[in-house]
């Protein structure tokens, strides 16, 4: 039996604060093509599913798949222009680094599960310097996104662990979700884009204030004193 042991991050609403930056960008798109535009509260819901799912969530049911794929565009040339003048940032959370590095120096294996394309994805981890801290990094560019478990499933796969050594943290339900489908245990973080009483009632099986708290939980999971 390994004794490997994996910790899965979410990025946009748990390691990296990127609420403002989606939030403005998803509304500027909605407006460039003739809607009404597009609020914080409608936004927060979808964050993590890929984005080509997410934007018709957010749509009329009429509204042709076309424009949908052409907002989808629209959001991701506006993002990458707002992000490049500063207009916003996706800075990390406080504590993020430190717990990231307590954890690499505790022998942890540490991975990125995310709805972010990879090209995004690179963008932050080598902004924030954070690239050789990760052994595995999933999108939903190779293959189905949040909530379906393929991306759990690849990163244990790919780093030899097993699903009772595996834990998952994300600020979402979808991740909670994704999660619970790939059979690992799920800790939700409340300062991202879901409630505290969103992650619960997902079904996540713990969740957390701050990264002192999450911690916590990390280090009596990996000692085997917390169950997946």
């Amino acid at each position: 039996m390994s004794e490997l042991k994996l910790a899965l991050f979410d990025l946009d609403g748990t390691l990296v604060d990127s609420r403002q930056l989606i939030a403005v960008s998803m509304d500027e798109a909605f407006r460039k093509n003739g809607l009404d535009g597009c609020t914080y509260e409608q936004v927060r819901q979808i964050v993590g599913i890929e984005l080509f799912e997410a934007i018709p969530m957010l749509l009329p049911p009429d509204y042709p798949p076309d424009g949908a794929v052409k907002i989808g565009n629209d959001f991701r040339e506006i993002f990458v222009r707002n992000r490049a003048d500063g207009t916003h940032t996706e800075g990390l959370y406080p504590g993020a680094r430190e717990l990231l590095e307590q954890l690499d120096r505790e022998g942890w294996l540490l991975g990125v599960a995310t709805g972010k394309p990879r090209r995004g994805l690179d963008h932050v981890l080598a902004a924030h310097g954070m690239t050789d801290l990760f052994v595995t990094l999933n999108t939903s560019c190779t293959g189905p996104g949040k909530p379906n478990p393929r991306m759990v499933l690849d990163a244990m796969h790919e780093t030899g662990t097993e699903l009772h050594r595996t834990i998952m943290i994300g600020d979402s339900s979808h991740d909670i979700q994704m999660a619970l489908n790939a059979r690992v245990r799920a800790a939700g973080v409340a300062w991202g884009f879901h409630t505290a009483a969103e992650l619960s009632g997902a079904g996540a099986h713990s969740v957390h204030d701050d990264f002192d708290c999450l911690g916590r939980e990390l280090s009596a999971f990996g000692r085997g004193e917390v169950a997946a």
